[in-house]
């Protein structure tokens, strides 16, 4: 249990144990209890965890320890196609992947790092694959030629899509040769929301 990550999410959304709790259904007591791995998160808990604390699922079930980062993507519903999938820094930081991504500043907040699963950025450079670094503070100041990590919504079946474009107000387009990749997305942040800036990129 990622209890560290937990607690900097409640912090920056300036969410309570009592909010949790409350979305839990329970006493904020058992929030405790989860948080200091006195209790199991259940998958539903996560789920739960994850709509309140406005993070990925999968990121969420490696945090708690429920399951690694290559099976955890398996229960985000409707990410199947996502252009990416977020991806946590080992504890190894001989790893090259995590060496680098601490050098370019994945511990600060809200900078997070992604790793590319699509060519929706390949004319870009962009290649399956790659680690992207994508900084959320910078959302809502992103400019036209950005590139940025969004997701589109649907809120029929309560599943959501992520989106790897270039952000040319007020439409995400991509840079590939694949052709199902071509429909632009208007943002209208409410089915388009955009996450975040990448700021950086690298392959190993």
């Amino acid at each position: 249990m990622d209890i560290q990550w937990f607690k900097k999410r409640q912090k920056q959304l300036g969410v309570t144990s009592h909010d949790l709790g409350s979305a839990l259904q329970r006493d904020r007591t058992v929030v405790s209890k989860i948080l200091n791995g006195h209790q199991n998160m259940s998958l539903e808990q996560a789920k739960i965890f994850a709509r309140v604390l406005d993070a990925p699922l999968d990121e969420v079930l490696v945090r708690a320890g429920i399951t690694d980062n290559d099976t955890a993507s398996r229960f985000q519903p409707g990410f199947s196609d996502s252009d990416a999938a977020r991806w946590v820094p080992k504890d190894d930081s001989q790893a090259p992947e995590t060496a680098i991504a601490r050098a370019l500043g994945a511990d600060r907040p809200g900078i997070d790092v992604w790793r590319v699963k699509t060519d929706a950025l390949a004319l870009a450079g962009y290649m399956p694959g790659d680690f992207i670094l994508v900084d959320t503070n910078a959302r809502d100041t992103v400019r036209a030629g950005d590139t940025v990590m969004a997701q589109v919504y649907d809120y029929q079946t309560g599943s959501a899509n992520t989106l790897l474009r270039r952000y040319a107000p007020p439409t995400l387009v991509a840079a590939s040769a694949d052709l199902s990749h071509v429909t632009g997305q208007i943002v209208d942040h409410n089915n388009v929301v955009i996450m975040g800036k990448v700021i950086a990129s690298w392959r190993t």
